[in-house]
This record gives structure tokens, sequence and C-alpha cells, in this order.
């Protein structure tokens, strides 16, 4: 891929990983909240359903792993103290469906061997996991746990190794099941009706939120922290056990003090329940059983010598976890190998919102998962054609204000200052009407014909069939020049304003299904007339990555035009 070629991918990687990171943050609630077992297997097979389906729309070479890449960074916002596990599963998950993709050339097969090594990951993640905490010993531990297990129920045929063996093919079923599903719902998503007729909505990008800190990121501070980290996993075994517990309680001590985060993990006792067992265990089955009081004293010693080391662990993780947040760690990172992740990240921020929307939807998983799926990644995909085709996102500018604080005003004046400037500018102007002081009405004008007609009034005369919302009934001679007004004509303009975007269309009516399409498809600037009340609720929805807002009382139409033109004209 040339370097010209890679932001364009990472845009599109933005959309998908955006998805995914929707699927992990509201299926891994659901599953975690349930205290399903296997949760971390369940949301790969829906990681792996989510890429499958959106590869095999959008087969682009490396779109897999950096999807991958971008949810699991996207993972780094999570409140959770230790964030290192979860980075490492989804992006190895990504990794190991790529490559099969591509060593596959890119047949069903593919998807099918992929999936399944990327869900089995699941397992070979947790053993390692165990290694890494407990040391060698945790091998010991579960021969010795296994043997005594399968001589009390009767099952001693079977090798300790034969259930790893069991749960990991269990694990390349459930694997291909997903890649399975997710090339079935790629097909689907092909016959889904558009997004601006399905019954979920295209998200905006909206501005992503800046990753926050507890207290001040340092690199100083990482390579100390590592180095004490992987200094104590290698030391322990090598020096008595009370001298590591020293060297442990002051490691913790320095990691609490530095990282209040870390609190929150040892005050869970699970984790001490945890730990309990494993000395427990250690000390009756490494010896204890068959040796007496010595063989007890033996496995307590060993137990003690893994928990030691998993607690060690546990600090340290927390603490690499904090500071693999640091800024400067992804744009060092993001300069030497993944040009455009910084954008990507932007994007995907803004557009999670409404994906994550989506899926908490009440009842709709459980009576058509499959459509809502198939719903989803057709969303996907039409944004990634709207904004990953190499052309800038929408410059969008929102200005706003409370009722009658002269926003349609200002918007007017703005218009000039464009079209004095050589710019054409479409969309629909709705100037409003007084009667004694009160607001009775709206006439609207199409910026592109100068056409007028009436849009609202407040008595809409007998015997009339008017839409309704609020105290206002709506013209439909009115509304259909909108429609025109802000249709496909409109998007050979430089400039599309949209007065005003209010309850009416957040609820579906007015011009909702019009911001939908350009928000798939305008590449020019867009000029939103919003007020106060329901200015985040409109951003996330029909908002970008570099939204500009403008208070209508404290501005001027020069300064809203700057905003507009500053983005050097259409993309």
């Amino acid at each position: 891929m040339t370097a010209g070629q890679a932001p364009t991918v990472w845009r599109r990687a933005a959309i998908y990983g955006s998805l995914w990171a929707a699927s992990e943050i509201v299926v891994g609630s659901f599953l975690h909240n349930l205290r399903i077992p296997f949760a971390g297997s369940l949301l790969a097979a829906f990681g792996v359903l989510v890429m499958t389906a959106g590869h095999r729309s959008c087969p682009e070479r490396g779109l897999i792993w950096r999807s991958a890449v971008v949810c699991a960074l996207m993972k780094s916002i999570s409140p959770s103290a230790v964030i290192l596990g979860p980075m490492v599963g989804i992006a190895m998950e990504g990794m190991l469906l790529e490559a099969c993709v591509r060593l596959l050339g890119g047949h069903a097969a593919g998807y099918l061997v992929g999936g399944a090594l990327a869900v089995s990951w699941s397992m070979v993640q947790r053993l390692l996991s165990a290694l890494i905490a407990f040391g060698p010993d945790v091998v010991r531990l579960y021969i010795e746990a296994y043997g005594f297990a399968s001589r009390v129920l009767g099952v001693s045929r079977f090798g300790p190794f034969d259930l790893i063996a069991t749960l990991i093919i269990a694990e390349w079923m459930i694997g291909l099941t997903a890649a399975a599903l997710g090339l079935r719902i790629a097909r689907q998503a092909a016959r889904v009706p558009s997004a601006a007729h399905a019954t979920i909505g295209v998200p905006g990008v909206a501005a992503a939120a800046p990753i926050v800190a507890e207290g001040s990121w340092s690199l100083a501070r990482f390579g100390l922290v590592s180095a004490g980290l992987f200094a104590g996993m290698a030391g322990l075994s090598f020096v008595p056990l009370w001298l590591g517990v020293l060297y442990v309680a002051a490691f913790a001590a320095i990691v609490l003090r530095v990282y209040p985060r870390a609190s929150a993990r040892i005050r869970r006792p699970v984790l001490w329940l945890e730990l309990a067992a494993v000395m427990l265990l250690a000390g009756l089955l490494l010896g204890g059983v068959r040796h007496g009081a010595a063989g007890v004293a033996e496995g307590l010693y060993a137990g003690s010598a893994m928990v030691l080391r998993a607690v060690l662990v546990l600090f340290g993780f927390t603490a690499v976890s904090v500071e693999l947040r640091n800024p400067l760690i992804l744009s060092y990172v993001e300069r030497r190998r993944l040009r455009g992740l910084s954008d990507a990240l932007g994007v995907a921020f803004g557009t999670l919102p409404a994906f994550t929307a989506s899926l908490s939807q009440p009842g709709r998983a459980w009576r058509h998962p499959g459509r809502q799926v198939a719903e989803l990644v057709r969303l996907a995909n039409e944004l990634v054609v709207a904004r990953g085709d190499g052309g800038r996102p929408i410059r969008t500018v929102i200005v706003t204000g409370a009722t009658g604080s002269g926003k349609t005003t200002i918007v007017q004046a703005a218009v000039e200052c464009l079209r004095a400037r050589g710019l054409s500018v479409g969309g629909i102007l709705a100037p409003g009407l007084l009667d004694d002081g009160r607001r009775s009405g709206f006439d609207l004008v199409d910026l592109g014909t100068g056409q007028t007609a009436p849009l609202a009034r407040e008595d809409a005369g007998p015997g009339l069939a008017h839409p309704q919302w609020s105290r206002f009934a709506f013209s439909p001679d009115g509304l259909a020049l909108g429609e025109r007004a802000l249709g496909p004509g409109a998007f050979g303009a430089d400039v599309i304003v949209v007065d005003e975007v209010g309850p009416f269309e957040l609820a579906g009516g007015g011009w909702a299904s019009a911001l939908d399409r350009i928000a798939r498809e305008y590449t020019g600037a867009l000029l939103l007339v919003v007020r106060a009340s329901i200015l985040d609720a409109v951003r996330r929805r029909w908002g970008s990555a570099d939204t500009v807002v403008w208070d209508a009382s404290a501005t001027t139409a020069d300064s809203i035009v700057e905003s507009i033109t500053q983005s050097g004209g259409r993309g």
C-alpha cells in the first residue's frame, strides 16, 4: 500500500473499528452483568461476525487489522484500571483474521479459519495470562487439581490437557459459526434498505472526547514501572519469600500512591478469594494430600510465591495500562508505523455514540438480531463510502441560540457574505413571522432558486389536514419545497444551509431524511441552525469531527463565514 492510500484505509477502519468497539461496550456489559461464562470468547465471536461482514462488503487489504487496532485503542478510555489484556486480545483477533483471509485469497475459507483462530485466541490468552501472573508452578497446580478432580469424578481416562483441547475446539466451532454468520449478514446487508429508510439513524461524527489522565503522564515513569515489573517477575523465584514480600509491598505502595485507580482492583473481594483459593489448593495439592504436614507447608510456600507474583503483575499491569494512555506514545507509533491513526480515532469516537445507541435499543436485538446486525453493517458500509473514499469529512458549522436570538438573521447575513466571496449556497432559510410580538409561523426560502412558500402557521385554517408539530401546522407545499431544496440537486453547491434543525427532525420528521442523505453523500460545507436546548443531540447525529459551534448572540456573520471557508473549500 502506498503512503497516499494509508489514510484512506484508516478512515474506513475507523468506522468498522467503532462498530466493533460499540459491540464490546454494549454486548460486553450485558454478558458480564449476567455473569455468563466465557464472555470473552462470545465477545471475540461478535467481533469476528462484524469484521467478516464488514470486510466482505469492503474487501480492502489491511482493513481488518487496522479496525482491530482502532477498537483496541478505543478501549484505552475505558474506566477499567487494566486495559492491556483487552487491547492485546482485540488486536490479536484482528491480526489472526486478517492473516487467514490474506493467506487463503479472500475466499470464504479464509474467514472461517480466521474466525476459528481469532475466537480460540481468547482461551490461549487466558492460559498465557495465568502463566504470566502465577509463574510455571500454575501448570503443576492445574495438573494436580485436574488429577484430583478426575479421580473423584471417575473420569481419569481423560488427561488434563484433553480438557483444554476440548475447550479450544469448542471455541473453534464458535469462531467458525460467527464467521459463517458474518458471511451471511454481508449478503443480507446488501439487501437491507438504505439507512435513510432503516429504523436506525445515520450517525454524525462528533468531536472525539479527549483521553483524560488521573494526573500527568510520564514516559520516564512508564519506563521505571516497566523495569520494576519485569525485574520482579524475573527475580522473585531467586530470592527468599520474605524479601519478595518486601519488594512487592514497596512496589504496590508506589503504584497506589502514583496511580490511585489501582485501589479499585484490590478492593474487589473476588480477587482475594481467587488468590486465597490458589494458595489453599497449592497447599493441599502440591504435596499436602500425599505428604502430610511437611507437604502442606511446602505447598503453601509455593502457593504464597504464586500469589506474590500475581499481586506484582496486577499492580504492574495497572500502572502500565494507565501510562499506555499517554498521547505521546500514540503519536510516536503513528509517526513510525501507523500514519493516519489519529484522524481515524477522531472519526471512530464520533460514530461510537450512534452505534452504541443502535445496539442498545430495547427489545430489537432479541426480536430481529440478524436484521439489526445487517442494518448496522449496511450503515457502516454507507459511512465508509461517504467518509472513507479519500475526501475530507463534512465541514459542519452550527449557529445556535435561544428562540428569538437572531439565528436566522445572522445566517442570512452569512449567506450574503459567502456569495460575495464567490461561493454557491443551497439549502433553506425559514424566516419567522411575528404577530403582536408572538411567533405565529415561518416561511421557507429555497436558497438555490429563491423560491418561497409558507412553511408553518399556528392556524392552518379549517378543514386542512396539515402535519402538526407542537403548536404549528406545516404546509405540504412548504415541506415539498424544502425537500427539493435539500435534495441531490443541492449537492453541487459549496455550502448547504438548513434553517432550522429542531425536535421535529430529531423525531424523524421535517428535514431528517434529507439530513441523513447529506451526511452520507455531501462533500461540501454544512451550515445548521439549531436551538440551544437540542444542540448536543443534533451535533451527535449530524455533526462532524471538526464541527464548529457559534452562539448567534455573541458572533458575527464574518466569523461564521471564516469558519466555513478555512477548510479550503470543497474536498
